[in-house]
């Protein structure tokens, strides 16, 4: 916390939030209800990812079918969901990111 604070300049408050790990099940139920993808797109990008995970192409994708349909809040859940795999937790590969982080978008309006 206090590296935050030092290399950042920015004050840290709070309790940090920490993630539940997510079963695959789960996993599926949040792509379905957050980004209103069908169940069998869902487990696809499950099974192809191995896990938790969703490629980042597969949610540009995402993203850009939601904008198109002027879906607007699920377009952001996807940009956002992308961005934080790209930029602010990315793996050595980028190409994925783990899909515990879209529950922080859970209550887009």
């Amino acid at each position: 916390m206090n590296d935050v604070t030092s290399l950042l300049h920015l004050p840290i408050t709070g309790v940090f939030h920490s993630f539940e790990a997510l079963h695959v099940d789960d996993v599926a139920l949040l792509l379905v209800e957050l980004l209103e993808v069908s169940s069998e797109e869902a487990r696809a990008e499950t099974v192809q990812c191995h896990g938790a995970y969703v490629r980042l192409s597969w949610l540009r994708d995402i993203y850009q079918s939601k904008f198109d349909a002027t879906r607007w809040t699920v377009a952001t859940r996807a940009y956002l969901l992308h961005l934080v795999g790209y930029i602010v937790f990315a793996n050595k590969s980028v190409t994925h990111v783990h899909v515990v982080f879209l529950v922080a978008f859970h209550d887009l309006m």
